[in-house]
């Protein structure tokens, strides 16, 4: 898979599978229709410019292809010529030059490319478009005046551009995404995030209306939103890849694949009270959020399976039974519902559609995203216009050079001693990899300090001066949820002003939800307790306030059983077991919801106040 966006992010949550879905696909809430009526943007063109008096602006014959330059929000801007081979495409990467980029300035630098090998810079452009959307650019410094025509719209430059891209390592991809509320012709919201391709639409090149029997393959990432991920929610964060038969509504799914945060479920013929199809309880297979999965769903004769990755869905080889049983007619692949936003995104690459009716695997359709420009919203030829909240990304073919990986902590060193960031801060503030819902500084304190430290001069403190909420900081594990691993931090109790305990809690939910945990150690005034698979908290040790406990949290599956072992250890003495009554009960993790992928402290509740807690040297090998 191509899509090269570093896949980091894990489920803040694991979300509800079984949210509200949409009785039919969105109703549309952006006029746009065709990608040249967007709002004009400079990083969104394939610009053609002219000074006025270049001869190399026109096409000297139909193979000539007309130069463009392509900017980049990043100040960058990538110059495509065919001077040396007639309708194919040299990139000038021009990212090393004086570059500077202010859309809302409406201010440009950049490299000049005169006819032959000439250059010039310019220094102080001012730009603007016209009703029409052609470009003015005023070179301040010269006086000299530029005109541009995009040519995003030119088939035989985005063919170029494309093959170019790919052969200089530059690839696109489509980014979904649902952050929007929008309100349908009946007043309901009907906003989610979707690619659609509507087979019949002439704008998409395809050979045909319909498929009786034919397949879909699709390279996607599902994975937390790094833009988005603040607004948590709940419900309605699935992905789908669902194939529409006779109309737009859930009773027209001849077939859908389902992608929760983790799990992988199918659209059965089994109704609701509606007469809509359902999800089963149970998903029928699992993945790793944040991974490539090649994604394929094949139909046929009034069924349907699905492969991932390497793993084939078929139903024990008799195939999924479609709802609707008459020919396929669109494809959709959509993120969310339309009673929700999302803090995920589902990103797609190499689109392709088959078709088995007159020949077998014949493409009538496919999309690599590399034609497009960085930033274009795609809604409108060849994609039908209901699509929404899908922006193609373009990364890769920089001639910066990589930069080098962060090394592998030395021994004795930790992941974060909390020394690096200006005392006072609120930490997801001085780090962005931790998360802190609801944190405000004043009455939900999650804040680094300098009052106490284990190592260094400063560490972490929450303090709950709330009755309706209390401090939760966050950090995920990235490589998503984790079967097995060890997680180690240090933890300052003090004993003046503490009203109710501290938390270690493993789990899915940043905001440390009980329906989300696996497992948590809690610390009361003089003991540390371990809640066990029944929820219950069973006391481990005694210990002392006002000083430093260290704690480590191991926990691996059992191997016999579905259950996951927890070790424990604190200040080197390791706990496997409680008592309870004479009897040794070994720890067990709770795991309501599989695989821890966060880890999370917390102090207090939602109904006292004044309990704080200072905590440092975290350390684990999965953030």
């Amino acid at each position: 898979m191509q899509i090269s966006k570093v896949a980091t992010a894990v489920a803040l949550s694991t979300g509800l599978l079984f949210g509200c879905n949409s009785d039919g696909l969105p109703i549309p809430t952006d006029g746009s229709t065709d990608p040249g009526s967007q709002p004009s943007a400079l990083t969104t063109g394939y610009w053609q410019i002219s000074d006025g008096n270049s001869a190399s602006i026109s096409a000297s014959s139909n193979a000539d292809l007309p130069n463009v330059y392509v900017f980049q929000e990043d100040g960058n801007h990538k110059y495509y010529d065919d001077d040396d081979d007639l309708g194919t495409y040299t990139i000038k990467d021009a990212s090393a030059s004086t570059n500077n980029y202010d859309e809302e300035a409406g201010t440009v630098s950049f490299t000049y490319y005169e006819t032959g090998s000439s250059t010039l810079e310019i220094l102080d452009g001012v730009f603007s478009f016209d009703d029409a959307g052609v470009l003015s650019i005023s070179d301040e410094s010269t006086g000299i005046n530029y005109s541009g025509s995009d040519q995003t719209a030119t088939d035989s430059v985005q063919d170029a551009i494309s093959q170019a891209n790919e052969a200089s390592g530059i690839n696109g991809y489509v980014q979904i995404l649902d952050t929007n509320f929008g309100t349908g012709y009946d007043g309901v919201d009907k906003d989610v995030g979707e690619l659609r391709l509507k087979l019949s639409d002439s704008s998409t090149g395809a050979t045909v209306d319909s498929i009786e029997s034919g397949k879909v393959t699709v390279d996607l990432i599902y994975q937390v939103d790094e833009d988005s991920k603040e607004e948590v929610n709940t419900s309605g964060n699935n992905a789908y890849v669902s194939l529409y038969a006779s109309g737009t509504s859930n009773t027209n799914l001849h077939g859908e694949i389902i992608f929760n945060a983790g799990e992988i479920f199918y659209r059965s013929t089994v109704t609701d009270g509606d007469g809509k199809p359902q999800i089963p309880d149970e998903p029928v297979g699992t993945y790793t959020l944040g991974e490539d999965l090649a994604v394929e769903i094949s139909w046929a004769n009034g069924y349907y399976t699905f492969k991932v990755n390497d793993t084939v869905y078929d139903n024990s080889g008799n195939g999924f039974e479609a709802f609707d049983k008459t020919a396929v007619t669109l494809v959709s692949l959509k993120l969310g519902d339309t009673k929700n936003t999302t803090h995920y995104e589902l990103n797609a690459d190499n689109f392709k559609v088959y078709s088995n009716d007159t020949a077998t695997d014949e493409l009538v359709f496919e999309d690599n995203f590399n034609s497009y420009p960085n930033g274009q919203v795609l809604s409108g030829n060849p994609y039908n216009n209901n699509t929404a909240e899908a922006t193609v990304i373009v990364d890769g073919g920089s001639t910066e050079p990589e930069p080098e990986p962060e090394p592998d902590p030395e021994p004795g060193e930790v992941t974060d001693d909390f020394e690096s960031y200006t005392v006072g801060e609120q930490i997801d503030v001085a780090n962005s990899a931790y998360n802190v819902p609801g944190a405000d500084s004043n009455t939900i304190i999650a804040n680094v300090s300098a009052d106490f430290a284990n190592s260094g001069t400063s560490s972490l403190l929450l303090h709950d001066n709330s009755n309706t909420g209390k401090p939760v900081v966050s950090r995920e594990f990235s490589a998503g949820p984790a079967e097995s691993g060890s997680v180690s931090i240090s933890v300052y109790i003090p004993e003046a002003g503490y009203n109710k305990s501290s938390y270690l809690f493993l789990g899915t939910s940043d905001s440390a939800s009980s329906s989300k945990r696996f497992t948590e150690i809690a610390f009361g005034s003089t003991e540390i307790k371990f809640r066990n698979e029944s929820g219950d908290q069973k006391t481990l040790a005694n210990y002392a306030q006002d000083t430093w406990i260290d704690v480590t949290l191991t926990w691996a599956p059992n191997g016999s059983d579905d259950t996951y072992d927890i070790t424990i250890d604190i200040d080197g003495q390791e706990y496997v077991s409680y008592q309870d009554a004479d009897s040794a009960i070994p720890l067990k993790a709770e795991n309501d919801t599989g695989a821890p992928t966060l880890f999370a402290v917390y102090v207090g509740d939602t109904a006292n106040v004044d309990t704080y807690s200072y905590f440092d040297d975290l350390n684990s090998d999965l953030f």
